[in-house]
């Protein structure tokens, strides 16, 4: 298989980035193709794939078949977090952070970071460095379909040794960490 080529086709990968914003939801394949604007048909052929590959799970009834992210294969959640991350950046709240905060180190942390989220779950992001703003966030959580928590802190020094951990084991979007 060639790296550069994708493995997955344009609508698998749609469909999979949809059920990684509804992890922890069962959708039929009809609401999947009404949300993706495409024919039922076209997510009934683009399924098999993606099943087959243990990144979703196919629930079948008499007459509907739910579809769901796969939160028990560990390759889905690494891909899951790879979304995640692109979701950030695609919403622009990485640039907005950036900005809003410049001089501080943004990081990204908690379940959102490793993949391991829910629908239910929020993004936590902690800004080290920086006294507390009030941001206008919520065109991001409409966009990521999940609250933004943010938490400030003065210094590493100051944060709690079990959250600090938590926090130094997610993804820097910004600034640099000094131990």
């Amino acid at each position: 298989m060639d790296i550069y080529k994708l493995k997955l086709t344009k609508l698998q990968a749609e469909i999979f980035s949809l059920l990684c914003i509804k992890a922890g939801e069962r959708l039929s394949q009809r609401e999947i193709a009404k949300i993706l604007k495409v024919s039922p048909t076209a997510v009934t052929n683009s399924v098999p794939q993606l099943k087959k590959d243990n990144l979703i799970k196919v629930e079948e009834t008499k007459t509907i078949n739910f579809v769901s992210f796969n939160r028990d294969e560990p390759k889905a959640i690494e891909l899951k977090r790879v979304e995640n991350l692109k979701n950030i950046y695609l919403s622009g709240l990485s640039n907005y952070l950036e900005k809003e905060l410049a001089g501080g180190t943004v990081i990204l942390f908690g379940s959102y970071s490793r993949g391991e989220d829910t629908n239910t779950s929020d993004v936590d992001i902690a800004v080290i460095g920086r006294k507390d703003k009030l941001l206008q966030l919520e065109e991001y959580e409409k966009l990521l379909h999940r609250e933004i928590n943010l938490n400030f802190y003065n210094s590493f020094k100051d944060i709690h040794e079990h959250l600090k951990n938590n926090i130094l084991n997610g993804i820097l979007l910004h600034g640099s960490v000094e131990l």
